[in-house]
This record gives C-alpha cells, sequence and structure tokens, in this order.
C-alpha cells in the first residue's frame, strides 16, 4: 500500500520532536556554552594583578581590582614610596624622588601600564593575560 503525501508525516513534523528532545537539545546546548567560557576563562589567566619591583626583584604581587584599597611601602634607593591599589586602579602616593613624575602619573588601570619611579629604581606593572590595543597601525 503506498502512502499519499497526506498521509505522510511531513518533514516539519518529523524534525521538532518531542518536547523531551528539545528539552535535552536545549541543556546540551547550555552545557557546551558553559564549557566553552569555563575554558576560556581558564585559559585567559586569571584577573589582572599588580607587580611591584625594586630594580629586578619582585617585591609584592596583588590583584588588581581590590576590594579594599591597599597600601604597599616599597623600600627603594632613596627611600621608601607608598603605592595604593584601589577600585580605581594602582598608582604612587609618595615617594622621596625630586620630580614627583610617579605621583604626577596618576591611576593605572589597564593590562600592560606601567608606571615608574625611575630615581628610586622602583616599578609598578599590571600584568594579565588580554592586552588592550593601545594603537593599531598597518
Amino acid at each position: 500500500m503506498a502512502t499519499t503525501p497526506d498521509s505522510a508525516p511531513s518533514l516539519k513534523r518529523k524534525l521538532a520532536g518531542r518536547p523531551a528532545d528539545r528539552l535535552l537539545l536545549a541543556l546540551a546546548l547550555a552545557g557546551i556554552g558553559l564549557c566553552w567560557h569555563l575554558v576560556h576563562a581558564r585559559l585567559a589567566g586569571g584577573e589582572p594583578e599588580v607587580a611591584i619591583y625594586h630594580g629586578q626583584t619582585l617585591l609584592a604581587r596583588y590583584p588588581l581590582h581590590a576590594r579594599r584599597p591597599i597600601h604597599f611601602e616599597a623600600m627603594g634607593d632613596l627611600g621608601p614610596a607608598d603605592i595604593e591599589i584601589d577600585p580605581q586602579g594602582v598608582r604612587f602616593t609618595d615617594s622621596p624622588c625630586h620630580g614627583k613624575n610617579c605621583i604626577r602619573a596618576g591611576h593605572r588601570h589597564r593590562i600592560g601600564d606601567v608606571i615608574a619611579c625611575v630615581p628610586n629604581r622602583i616599578l609598578v606593572a599590571i600584568n594579565g593575560a588580554h592586552r588592550a590595543f593601545d594603537a593599531v597601525a598597518e
């Protein structure tokens, strides 16, 4: 007995599936999306951090996005320099150098930013996995 086009199930009905099939497909897609997000977050290298150096010696590391302000006193060649990490970023608040260019540099908050007190040999760098572009050249 041949089937007529009216008696055969339509392609749309075959592909629609049952509600359980649709639920399983939605859960599978959500699981794939969640796994992609977790792998991407793990490969990103975590949160940005502030690294404080005297010369080539690492003095301290702190997360850039601290909940409470962090004050660190870095001992340099000229004396102690005060570095503050707060929700706006990282900055020098006090330094024994003469020009005070490090203090005037203000807050820095992007990955790749650096503040240096050259006479005191103190360097503050923001490290992380994703670096923002500051310029694009061809």
